[in-house]
């Protein structure tokens, strides 16, 4: 799973557009954004555009909370979002656990518990991982 976000990062990053910062060391890296045209024609911004430069993102990997931040995006979009309940085949036993694996989760992460918190994420990507898709 961790690969597999590393190489989407790289990818984005390689496929991103560069912005000249005030020094060469502080270049920062763009993603593209989204935006689409609504029904009535007009443009609609989805997702904005971001900037990070390179110091910015190695403290953010370095960051003691990293994991939980990176395993609740992942329950997010494998288990809440309409594509990623569109892949799997989830009962609504499974979807419940999840859903209260993550709560208790990020509960613990907040409360400073990183590694009880990292835990319980880990379990419910496990039964997400162990899910059979369409």
């Amino acid at each position: 799973m961790k690969k597999i976000y590393y190489l989407v990062l790289l990818l984005f990053l390689f496929s991103s557009q560069n912005v000249e910062a005030a020094s060469d060391q502080e270049k920062k890296v763009c993603s593209g954004g989204l935006s689409i045209y609504d029904k009535n024609g007009e443009i609609k911004v989805v997702r904005p555009s971001t900037c990070i430069t390179e110091k910015e993102y190695q403290a953010y990997l370095k960051s003691p909370d990293y994991l939980c931040q990176y395993y609740l995006k992942s329950i997010w979009k494998e288990s809440e979002r309409p594509y990623g309940k569109k892949q799997y085949q989830y009962t609504e036993e499974k979807l419940k656990k999840i859903k209260q694996l993550k709560e208790e989760g990020k509960a613990l992460c907040d409360s400073g518990k990183l590694a009880e918190g990292e835990a319980k994420l880990k379990e419910a990507i496990t039964i997400i991982s162990f899910t059979r898709m369409n």
